[in-house]
């Protein structure tokens, strides 16, 4: 399985301008299927490094899957694309069956009856992802969506990345959009991409 990196840039203007108006930078993964979140926010340096491999798995969590709230797993489990996982009535996955979808998606079922989000039986599911940054290792959501009691939800990670700077606390945050001034990161032969921050402009470019 590949494994990608970014390294970004800041010049110390940038970094003081970041520090003065108390944001961090934020990295959301791209997938079908689900709400976006802030899969990585962290305090930038002049130079820094994330990397991640191509290996996902799956969650769930009673966490109720609106902007603003930062997702809490109860329960993962590793993930194999084209399989199948369901959260059965212990409140964890099982197993997963292999090759019931696409090789490059990942699929929940929810078989837990007793698992509420308020009054409602449902859970929040996605998938996660570790990375490294900075020589730091973190693993949180990438996506969330609401799965009610004895339904599916299907997700699809696709290897683009959308790069801003936020006010967001921590990782795994639901964020009901992307900023405007996002820059778009898309990995197709390469596997290592640039960029830096622009303090003239307050956003990323490509290095």
């Amino acid at each position: 399985m590949p494994t990608y990196e970014l390294d970004i840039t800041f010049d110390q203007a940038g970094l003081d301008a970041l520090s003065a108006s108390g944001q961090k930078v934020t990295i959301v993964k791209q997938s079908s299927g689900g709400k976006p979140t802030a899969w990585i926010t962290f305090t930038p340096q002049l130079a820094n490094s994330v990397t991640w491999t191509e290996q996902y798995s799956v969650y769930s969590s009673t966490t109720n899957a609106q902007a603003g709230a930062k997702i809490i797993t109860s329960s993962e489990a590793d993930a194999i694309g084209g399989s199948s996982y369901t959260l059965n009535t212990s409140g964890y996955f099982d197993p997963g069956v292999s090759g019931v979808v696409g090789p490059t998606q990942y699929q929940i079922i929810n078989g837990d009856p007793d698992l509420m989000i308020g009054t409602t039986p449902m859970v929040t599911g996605g998938l996660v992802q570790g990375a490294s940054v900075n020589g730091t290792t973190v693993s949180s959501p990438m996506c969330a969506v609401g799965i009610l009691y004895n339904q599916t939800a299907m997700f699809t990670p696709i290897e683009t990345i959308l790069v801003y700077t936020s006010s967001y606390s921590d990782n795994g945050i639901v964020i009901s959009s992307v900023a405007g001034n996002a820059l778009t990161v898309t990995y197709t032969t390469n596997t290592t991409a640039g960029i830096k921050y622009n303090d003239q402009n307050n956003q990323f470019i490509m290095a």
